[in-house]
């Protein structure tokens, strides 16, 4: 039953994103969330756009979730129509606000509007200097990481799709980061780590890996790699 919520929780947020043309019954006002001919300008705007269309029987679903489940089931649904329709990806004045707080990536605007909403909908602060903080935290974070030269790929034609950054090993409190590669040419699918090295995964094994929470992502890495223990690199 809880995973046929679940499912039902995440169609229903679809439907808020996809059907961008369909009026609210409970209001005359114009459908505008997501429509990338109407934009919103900054935080504010966005938060309302999407309180204006989500129902009232959603918004007490929403409530019931925590708010790192809420985050990791709306991030590939109700995120990905923000990132596209809303043009975080190009430029637009909700992105611009963005970088003018010093946000520069898609998914961490996308996922500071999630994060905002659900406070606010529960009475929360939204913490925002906060938030801002966090991903400033986590791109230096990144640029720590090593990231293995061209010559060291084990096919030509990888590319760096995606990255999740997923904590801390000892030594050094090196930061832990996965990749996700694509491979252009054969739609080959490789994932790197500094701990655990290369390996190469099905489509499956990557759509687990983007989709789960980020605090499984290292038992995930423990499972693909056969059950290794990822040793902390003292060098």
């Amino acid at each position: 039953m809880k995973k046929k919520r679940k499912i039902t929780f995440l169609i229903l947020l679809l439907i808020i994103i996809t059907l961008s043309g369909c009026k609210d019954s409970e209001t005359s006002k114009s459908n505008r969330i997501l429509d990338e001919n109407y934009i919103p300008k900054n935080l504010e705007e966005a938060l309302s756009q999407i309180d204006f269309y989500v129902s009232d029987s959603l918004k007490l679903e929403i409530k019931k979730k925590s708010e790192s489940d809420f985050i990791s089931e709306t991030h590939f649904g109700l995120g990905i129509g923000m990132r596209n329709n809303w043009n975080l990806w190009k430029g637009s004045d909700l992105s611009k606000y963005f970088n003018s707080i010093e946000i520069f990536h898609p998914d961490d605007m996308s996922a500071i509007i999630l994060t905002s909403y659900y406070r606010k909908l529960n009475g929360k602060d939204i913490n925002l200097e906060e938030q801002i903080i966090g991903y400033k935290e986590y791109w230096k974070q990144v640029d720590l990481v090593q990231l293995p030269e061209k010559t060291e790929h084990p096919e030509p034609n990888l590319e760096f799709r995606v990255s999740i950054f997923y904590g801390f090993h000892t030594s050094k409190d090196r930061p832990a980061q996965v990749f996700i590669q694509t491979n252009s040419t054969n739609n080959t699918f490789w994932i790197y780590d500094y701990f655990y090295g290369w390996k190469k995964i099905d489509l499956k094994t990557k759509e687990i890996l983007e989709k789960e929470q980020i605090q499984n992502t290292e038992s995930i890495l423990n499972k693909i790699f056969g059950n290794k223990t990822a040793l902390p690199n003292n060098g």
